[in-house]
């Protein structure tokens, strides 16, 4: 009898423990077999430049597995969100994708997918703030002067985004809202066409990413005015943020680029990949590559990450109905 309740209580103990053998099993073994990063936008721009970066390192960190990026550009990102919001949640087909993201869940613009259910944040990576650039030919050095250069010009200047409902449009429109400003917004197909134009000075004032401006202001065509982040940036301290001029010190516009995988994913595979994200970005040699291509290393685990999400998803809902902005 006591023999038998013995079996009986190891049977017990062991089918309790299977669920945490299978779990430890697949962690191990995973990844066995190569993995793809979607990036929902088009080769050469700045979500496939961080992926293909982190590709390379991160793979180091899991076992070398063969990392593919791959490109499903279309709908402000939403083809590649969809592809991924689908797929399989076991670790295999992850999205790298920018704050547009959240614009667009802000804006009920995602074309399927939910942003808080249907994916499930693993970790943000770099972040590229806004910078409010200008033609050097326009007269003022500061955002004090282009704020009272503004009050004394009013309906005559106007400001370049990469687009409607881009964070470049929210800067713009953040910055008009804070300072009492009607400054017209000027929305382009891209960000490439709208410094052309702000070369060119018939858009003189700018709203857009580092990357796109900061050639042109070493060279003495533009002049940048201030970053949109709270604070200056590590790797050039000498721009001040637009946050240290009053009324603009709740400004806070970045565009951030980070790592996200199918809701539902398990536990075990989340802790580990996020564990070889987290890892890779304190690789020195990758932190320095990063920065030379003007981005900031902004690191946040999957649960700082997923706030930053929420308060995104927030912060543009209102900044869209004050300044009534919409993509329907």
């Amino acid at each position: 009898m006591n023999t038998r309740l013995a079996l009986k209580l190891g049977v017990t103990a062991l089918l309790g423990m299977l669920p945490w053998i299978a779990m430890n099993a697949r962690a191990d073994t995973y990844p066995s077999h190569s993995m793809t990063i979607v990036v929902p936008f088009s080769a050469g721009g700045g979500a496939d430049i961080v992926a293909r970066l982190l590709a390379q390192e991160l793979s180091k960190n899991l076992g070398n597995a063969s990392i593919i990026v791959d490109n499903k550009a279309g709908a402000s990102g939403n083809i590649g969100a969809n592809y991924v919001a689908r797929a399989k949640p076991d670790g295999y087909t992850l999205l790298l994708t920018n704050s547009t993201m959240t614009i667009n869940g802000s804006l009920g613009f995602t074309q399927g997918y939910d942003v808080k259910k249907s994916l499930e944040p693993i970790a943000n990576l770099v972040s590229t703030p806004i910078a409010l650039a200008v033609n050097s030919k326009l007269p003022v050095k500061s955002v004090a002067d282009l704020v009272a250069y503004a009050k004394q010009h009013k309906g005559s200047l106007s400001y370049s985004s990469c687009g409607t409902g881009t964070p470049q449009h929210f800067a713009g429109a953040d910055f008009n809202l804070l300072a009492g400003l009607d400054i017209l917004h000027v929305p382009y197909k891209g960000c490439a066409p709208a410094v052309n134009d702000g070369l060119s000075n018939q858009v003189p004032i700018l709203f857009s990413t580092i990357p796109n401006v900061a050639p042109h202001a070493e060279a003495g065509q533009l002049r940048m005015l201030g970053v949109a982040s709270k604070n200056r940036l590590s790797f050039m301290n000498d721009v001040p943020a637009i946050a240290e001029t009053p009324p603009f010190s709740d400004m806070d516009i970045s565009v951030w680029f980070g790592l996200f995988a199918p809701a539902g994913l398990p536990e075990d595979v989340r802790q580990k990949l996020e564990s070889a994200v987290l890892t890779t970005m304190k690789e020195k040699k990758l932190q320095g590559e990063y920065k030379d291509r003007y981005y900031e290393v902004d690191v946040l685990n999957s649960k700082d990450f997923a706030k930053r999400v929420d308060n995104d998803l927030a912060t543009y809902k209102k900044l869209a109905d004050q300044s009534h902005i919409s993509l329907k």
